[in-house]
């Protein structure tokens, strides 16, 4: 299976990091999302990323069908069997991805427009979102040792992907948080490089 890939994307890198969390061999392939790619189109008619592209030629997207997918192949090894835990876990998967869609949606309002045209009440309401998401995953936080799933996943995707763009912004009152994203990388350092990048 082949995952196309861009290195900074908080999407991309849950899925990546699910596939090797999960013991399932994946082949990496940066594309270009940004200004089209005819690999990325062809198997997604959207042209986001990020796109697997199984052994049958057929593509998978978006992030949480990828995650389903990883954990079907994997026998299990991504989403609790417990159905109280289970739906802990699809919960901070969304919560997750809710906060890189506000994070990535603020830094396209800035890097896509003129700078006379960039909206700074929009980014403000973009930024009160992300704040406020952080602020209740307080004392909710998924495991980030052994018993990590999906949503374990998902949470050092999105604060890595924080860390890259919005460093020194998102940690202030959030001690709990950058503790527990800590605690995930010691925990799994065979994860490490697939975080979000520039």
């Amino acid at each position: 299976m082949k995952l196309l890939y861009a290195a900074a994307s908080p999407y991309v890198a849950k899925a990546a990091m699910a596939a090797r969390f999960a013991g399932v061999d994946i082949e990496i392939v940066n594309v270009d999302a940004t200004n089209g790619d005819p690999v990325l189109n062809a198997a997604n008619p959207l042209g986001k990323i990020p796109c697997l592209v199984l052994d049958n030629g057929i593509g998978l997207y978006d992030s949480r069908t990828i995650t389903r997918h990883l954990d079907r192949v994997s026998n299990g090894k991504l989403f609790p069997t417990n159905a109280d835990d289970l739906l802990g876990a699809e919960l901070m998967e969304a919560h997750c991805d809710g906060i890189n869609d506000v994070a990535v949606g603020y830094i396209y309002e800035m890097r896509f427009r003129p700078e006379e045209k960039v909206y700074q009440p929009w980014l403000d309401r973009l930024w009160g979102k992300a704040e406020n998401a952080l602020d209740a995953l307080k004392g909710n936080l998924p495991p980030s040792g052994s018993d990590a799933h999906i949503g374990s996943i998902a949470l050092a995707s999105s604060l890595g992907y924080l860390d890259l763009r919005f460093s020194g912004k998102w940690e202030n009152g959030r001690d709990e948080l950058v503790a527990w994203a800590a605690e995930f990388a010691h925990a799994h350092p065979q994860l490490k490089e697939l975080y979000p990048h520039a």
